[in-house]
């Protein structure tokens, strides 16, 4: 077969595979609040073609519509509309969820050099890890990129989310219930807030809400933190106690003098007498040592700046900013298929967030298939372990065969 027959067979393979999930009837979709009002769009197999500006009042007659269409990815609206099927301007927005997009796509993970890779259009530089904003060559902004999900990626999203669901509750006072966390089904979560006092936010609040949660814009000098000579003002300054910011970039600190080894504390612009009187102070009781700000206590402006700073980044969230001021935006269903993998978009409880295992729990495929192996990672599915693969026929379990078909790293062989 040539290229565009392979593409069209595995394409059609994979439908396949999409159809029997949902013909089962063991899928857990899960209904929306509200559905009525919600609009729905689905990315169809044949080519990527979009459908929506569907609506539903019926769960069963969303079930059946994926049931008959067999899309790639399901997506619901993150808005509330009086006529959901209506021309975008005249379906009459009546408030939206506030949703939150956590990806590994942007978090810069170790990992990624390991299995992501990217490709500059223009001139073809290429290189491994997390893309470049543009080509550090020739400057072209066309990369083409291949990401891959992996037990870190993953796991570092799943912390950025726990993170989020901790400052939403602490400074903006959103309860637990109110907050709703769904897997993907690729590389990374989605929290969705649903509450009427947040529902009627415009895009300019939300962009504050945005700017609050990844410290953007933050100036460290309204921390109080120095005096007037640039020296640490012990009274007055931040807490871990403290709410906010104050308390958050407190804790950090805290920690980061707790557990940074000798290089990180020079990094971060401590003299060699402040390494030293801090590696003492951390040696003692925490009852006896107090705080471990005042074992560099003699650092200047500068330093504290650099030490801030480092704290704020860590305490920042990276979350897809587009997706929280997008007042009509469109997301992923949970309960469904993810196109780019195979795997089930998962609601995930909240007291089950912290050890949920997307590797092992958002599988939705049984069996075995053939396929031939293009190219592909070491990658893990459920207990096991496969790859590295490099243009080889393999069984595989039908889970890690889908993911490696929507990843276009292999194709069916026939039997």
């Amino acid at each position: 077969m040539n290229s565009e027959n392979i593409e069209q067979f595995t394409r059609s393979f994979v439908r396949s595979r999409f159809s029997e999930y949902y013909k089962k009837g063991e899928n857990t979709i899960i209904q929306p609040e509200s559905m009525e009002r919600r609009e729905f769009g689905f990315l169809l197999f044949a080519e990527g073609v979009m459908v929506r500006h569907r609506s539903f009042k019926q769960m069963n007659d969303l079930k059946r519509f994926i049931e008959t269409t067999v899309p790639s990815d399901v997506y619901y609206s993150a808005a509330y509309y009086r006529d959901p099927e209506a021309p975008m301007d005249e379906k009459g927005w009546t408030g939206s969820d506030l949703i939150f997009d956590i990806d590994a796509d942007h978090i810069d993970t170790e990992c990624k050099e390991e299995h992501d890779k990217w490709l500059c259009v223009q001139c073809k530089t290429s290189g491994c890890g997390m893309a470049p904003k543009s080509c550090p060559k020739c400057e072209g902004q066309k990369l083409d990129v291949e990401t891959w999900m992996c037990h870190d990626c993953l796991e570092k999203a799943k912390e950025e989310v726990l993170k989020l669901v901790n400052l939403l509750n602490a400074d903006f006072g959103i309860n637990f219930d109110q907050m709703r966390v769904n897997f993907s089904g690729h590389r990374g979560y989605h929290l969705h807030v649903i509450s009427e006092e947040v529902r009627k936010i415009g895009s300019e609040e939300r962009k504050e809400i945005v700017n609050y949660i990844m410290g953007t814009g933050l100036d460290t000098d309204l921390l109080d933190i120095y005096n007037s000579y640039g020296k640490l003002k012990i009274v007055g300054a931040p807490r871990p106690s403290d709410p906010g910011w104050r308390g958050r970039i407190a804790r950090q600190i805290e920690k980061m003098l707790s557990e940074a080894d000798r290089e990180v504390l020079k990094k971060l612009g401590l003299r060699n007498d402040m390494i030293e009187s801090l590696l003492k102070l951390r040696s003692e009781e925490p009852r006896s040592r107090g705080t471990l700000w005042g074992a560099i206590k003699g650092a200047g402006k500068y330093t504290w700046k650099m030490i801030i700073q480092k704290a704020t980044t860590i305490e920042s969230i990276g979350i897809d900013t587009v997706v929280t001021t997008d007042i009509h935006r469109l997301i992923r269903l949970p309960g469904t298929l993810n196109g780019k993998t195979g795997f089930r978009a998962v609601r995930v409880e909240m007291n089950h967030l912290r050890n949920f295992n997307p590797l092992k729990q958002a599988l939705a495929f049984e069996g075995s298939e053939i396929v031939h192996i293009k190219e592909a990672p070491r990658f893990t599915i459920g207990e096991s372990e496969y790859g590295p693969f490099n243009d080889v026929d393999e069984t595989l379990p039908t889970a890690a065969a889908i993911l490696l078909l929507c990843k276009d790293r292999a194709y069916p062989v026939a039997r």
